[in-house]
């Protein structure tokens, strides 16, 4: 065969021959009839392949994107819901600390006692006159508070006090001398009447501080209550319950009165925190109160309330009604209701168009003609709009799956809750989702997806035919220059087959397995050697010197060095020991091993009948020199024990040292891991210093030792030291059940 080919291309030089040869050689054989190209059944196989590919791939996708699809908004839905109700207890929570952190300052009873106190002075002014004061507040308020929104159904009675203190009050700080008495932010910015009254001078030392509170965190009102009569002292927003009693007053029963009663009741029960109501002091505002008991020692000396914007929390949970930065789609609705099933905050399509929503509510039979006209009264729908039975169902039951629900405009929502973890409250975020809008996203994703598939199978098509021709084109010229009769030669191909790739794919996959195989063994090295220095080396030390890191030494700025000298050791290795002994000094040093390991103490050489030990230069422990003295003392136990249930006479003088030590491979060819400095002399020397059983400690460790580990002071030749004395048991009882053991 080699000499057949040698004749197939041989060569000459002779231009007439080549001439000559040229137009007496056979032309070289076609392809077969009815043959098809290589390039054509490369492109066949690969549009086949990609097309039953492509029709498996959108079968599972298109299945897998309309489930993902789903979960996603689900998701999104529950991830709304919980997102509010955290915002929800944070503001919550935010207020209840404020209130709680103001009645704990020793300031809230010196000012309770104070305006108490100045507040009965007020009974009996020279020169007021009560009922001249009070016509005057009957016209203020009438203007005031009985033309705000919800004071339909309230009458001046109901918010006008027969407290000659009262009216003195609100005659000085709610109505007189203010351009808008119903503003209430003018209201809080008069720090004194100027009346002269020893409840003004109070007034003004504590109400700044107190008017900044409810201010920054966008309180209504902040009341001071004294507890025999519940009545209000002060209040920060001076409206017509200043100066009332809440157990008499015309507030009483109200919902500040419910909760400041509480706190009178039981005040070792903390703060009250109450649900969302109406109060007429503050007629068309919704209010929630938050009142916390003010003692000194065990005893009550008045309340602190709190009354917050039950309004604030639609703000809240809508980003002042900017939706998508809630994180909130345009199909989405979030809202909050109570544990009655009305809403605590107002839902999208009444915030969007008010009266759209409350026809389709009301067409739904879900609101009624009274509980509109008080909706649109009230210009919320707070405490009135009934959410649907569903959703108050499984927000009783807390049952937080999605669920296709109607919502209460009507039409069938996707819908989950949330409840709000705030105790005794009971409100439940409801997050809702417009059913069809969500699956109008998974149409689109469909018909996208059809679409995309299409094109991308005609692009396949185009891809695959350029592909193969591009693969056979090498190959067709090697071909065509291979059977060509030049004066390179011919080389005869079987038309059936290119054997040359399959020659060529053999001489890879064996280049490609040689290299494998050379990898991995080169692998399984490099691990074997890293397993055996990691036995031998700290785990850190041991990758870097694995990554190539041998000539860096580290400086640390303190570690604590433990130097234990065996005493005895030498009788384990003299020429004619037993076997025994060798036993014997292999679970010694097992022991010491396994004792270091425990208390963080990394070994780091055996010299003679010295075992050098060192804490905090690897690991970062802060509490380096009592690990070290506690591994001491078990190695100085664990010695006995093994000295007395064997043959050998064995004891230990140990020297621990604190400080700076370099630690480091040298050794230049013959690497070695070690730690020096001062600092392992001073252990190695208090080691040899010391006497049979005992523990000697430097001056530096045993500054940082706490002080429950007991010590004794000893004076050396040279140096002050420290010891640890040996435990008072006796180490004979615990060697007896080693040895039974």
């Amino acid at each position: 065969m080699a000499d057949t080919n040698a004749a197939a291309v041989a060569v000459t030089d002779n231009p007439t021959r080549d001439a000559a040869d040229a137009t007496t050689t056979p032309k070289r054989r076609g392809y077969r009839p009815g043959g098809v190209s290589m390039a054509t059944k490369l492109a066949a196989a690969l549009v086949v392949v990609s097309f039953g590919s492509l029709a498996i791939a959108t079968v599972v996708g298109l299945q897998t994107g309309i489930d993902l699809g789903r979960d996603i908004y689900r998701e999104r839905l529950t991830s709304n819901a919980n997102v509010a109700a955290i915002d929800v207890e944070s503001s919550v929570n935010s207020t209840r600390a404020l209130g709680e952190s103001l009645a704990l300052s020793p300031e809230a009873a010196t000012a309770i006692n104070s305006f108490s106190s100045a507040f009965s002075e007020l009974n009996n002014v020279d020169g007021f006159d009560v009922d001249d004061a009070s016509a005057d507040l009957f016209t203020s308020y009438e203007d005031i508070y009985l033309s705000a929104a919800g004071a339909s159904n309230v009458s001046i009675e109901e918010i006008i006090s027969r407290s000659n203190a009262a009216v003195y009050l609100q005659t000085q700080y709610s109505v007189g001398n203010l351009d808008d008495p119903g503003d209430a932010s003018e209201r809080r910015s008069v720090n004194d009447a100027r009346d002269g009254s020893t409840w003004s001078t109070e007034h003004e030392i504590y109400h700044p501080g107190y008017r900044r509170a409810v201010e920054q965190l966008g309180l209504i009102d902040l009341y001071l209550i004294e507890p025999t009569s519940a009545r209000i002292v002060y209040s920060a927003s001076k409206s017509p319950d200043l100066g009332t009693s809440l157990q008499i007053g015309p507030f009483s029963g109200s919902v500040l009165a419910n909760a400041v009663d509480d706190v009178i009741d039981d005040p070792s029960s903390g703060s009250v925190l109450t649900d969302m109501s109406m109060y007429n002091a503050h007629l068309g505002e919704v209010v929630g109160v938050l009142a916390t008991p003010v003692l000194e020692g065990s005893r009550l000396v008045g309340v602190l309330a709190l009354m917050y914007d039950g309004l604030g929390f639609t703000d809240l949970i809508t980003a002042d009604g900017t939706w998508e930065e809630a994180g909130i789609e345009e199909s989405g609705n979030v809202y909050m209701i109570g544990s009655d099933g009305t809403t605590r905050t107002d839902p999208r399509g009444f915030l969007e168009d008010p009266a759209t929503f409350l026809d389709a509510s009301q067409a739904s039979g879900l609101l009624s003609t009274s509980e509109r006209d008080v909706i649109e009264a009230s210009g919320t729908t707070v405490l009135t709009q009934p959410a649907v039975e569903a959703t108050v169902t499984a927000a009783k039951e807390a049952d937080r799956d999605v669920q296709e629900r109607s919502s209460m405009s009507g039409p069938t929502v996707i819908s989950t809750v949330a409840p709000v973890a705030i105790e005794g409250l009971g409100w439940t975020i409801v997050a809702e989702a417009q059913l069809d809008l969500a699956e109008t996203a998974i149409d689109d994703f469909r018909n996208i997806l059809t679409v995309g598939i299409a094109i991308f199978a005609i692009v396949i098509t185009f891809f695959a035919v350029a592909w193969a021709g591009g693969i056979m084109r090498p190959v067709r010229a090697i071909s065509d220059r291979l059977g060509s009769r030049t004066s390179t030669g011919a080389l005869e191909i079987p038309d059936s087959s290119p054997i040359e790739l399959h020659h060529l794919a053999a001489s890879f996959e064996e280049m490609s397995a040689t290299l494998d195989d050379q990898q991995v063994a080169l692998a399984l090295a490099r691990d074997e050697r890293l397993g055996v220095m990691r036995s031998m080396l700290p785990t850190a030390l041991a990758d870097r010197i694995a990554s190539g890191e041998l000539d860096q030494l580290d400086e640390v700025a303190r570690a604590s060095v433990v130097v234990i000298v065996v005493l005895g050791l030498g009788e384990l290795v003299r020429p004619d020991s037993t076997h025994a002994d060798r036993d014997l000094l292999d679970r010694l040093l097992e022991e010491l091993d396994t004792l270091a390991d425990e208390h963080g103490v990394d070994r780091v050489k055996v010299v003679g009948d010295a075992y050098f030990g060192a804490c905090g230069h690897d690991r970062p422990y802060v509490d380096h020199a009592p690990r070290v003295v506690a591994f001491a003392t078990a190695a100085r136990e664990a010695v006995q024990e093994i000295s007395a249930v064997g043959d050998a006479d064995l004891d230990t003088a140990i020297g621990i040292d604190t400080g700076p030590v370099t630690v480091g491979m040298a050794g230049g060819a013959g690497l070695v891991y070690d730690v020096w400095g001062a600092t392992v002399t001073v252990a190695h020397h208090l080691a040899r210093r010391s006497s049979r059983g005992q523990i000697l400690l430097s001056d530096d460790t045993h500054a940082m030792l706490p002080d429950q580990i007991a010590q004794g002071e000893v004076e050396l030749a040279d140096r002050h030291a420290w010891t640890v004395p040996e435990p008072t048991t006796d180490v004979r009882s615990s060697t007896d059940r080693v040895a039974g053991s």
